[in-house]
């Protein structure tokens, strides 16, 4: 279970950041040069960031930016809380396993112990309810498994649908046409260093995350 749990949970917040970032802001073409901008926090508190970022165009003016997605995984506060959260919730039903197997071991090896002295129907019986309970046990694993899938796919799309919102405020604010994600291994196999905005980006994610946390 915990190996197929992880697994799910590993490979959630890498997929939806392949999901996220690439971003289209079609007719918006502000001009940022290489100077200090205010992003503020619409409805909420003053300005959450100021940044230096450089204004790099394509030859046909687009200005284009990508995120390495493993570091913004990685650092993003979302991403780090739902996490953990997935990690707890996983914690937890080990544990629960783990306290009733550990329960049905020592009271089959009790049974073991007083089998020879027991007559054939309390012998009968009892084997009945080990049997019935280590179906219990097989049961309650597969539907904590689904649980913790279920919960890992809601994550996914919480994390998918927030994280958008935010991307498409920053985005526009910093006048991107394109944001994409790039990691090593790839299907991009080389990405030029002075379109990185991943430091940039993540700070703005979490400084979103950060206020909306607050607020609520």
């Amino acid at each position: 279970m915990k190996n197929r749990v992880s697994l799910i949970i590993n490979s959630i917040l890498a997929v939806a950041i392949i999901i996220l970032f690439v971003l289209q802001f079609s007719g918006r073409k502000n001009s940022i040069d290489e100077k200090v901008i205010d992003i503020p926090v619409t409805d909420k508190k003053e300005q959450v960031y100021r940044a230096a970022i450089p204004n790099i165009s394509d030859s046909a003016g687009l200005k284009i930016g990508y995120v390495n997605s493993d570091t913004v995984t990685a650092n993003y506060l979302f991403s780090k809380q739902l996490n953990a959260d997935l990690m707890a919730k996983q914690s937890s039903a080990e544990n629960q396993l783990r306290k009733v197997s550990k329960k049905l071991q020592e009271d089959a090896q009790k049974f073991q112990q007083a089998a020879p002295i027991m007559g054939r129907e309390e012998l009968e019986r009892t084997q009945a309810e080990l049997m019935k309970r280590q179906e219990d046990l097989q049961l309650m694993e597969y539907e904590l498994s689904q649980k913790l899938q279920d919960k890992g796919y809601k994550a996914n799309y919480d994390y998918i649908m927030t994280t958008d919102k935010y991307l498409q405020k920053i985005g526009k604010d910093l006048g991107y046409d394109y944001i994409f994600g790039y990691r090593t291994g790839d299907l991009v196999m080389y990405a030029n260093p002075d379109f990185d905005i991943t430091k940039y980006v993540i700070e703005l994610l979490n400084n979103e995350y950060q206020a909306d946390e607050m607020a609520n």
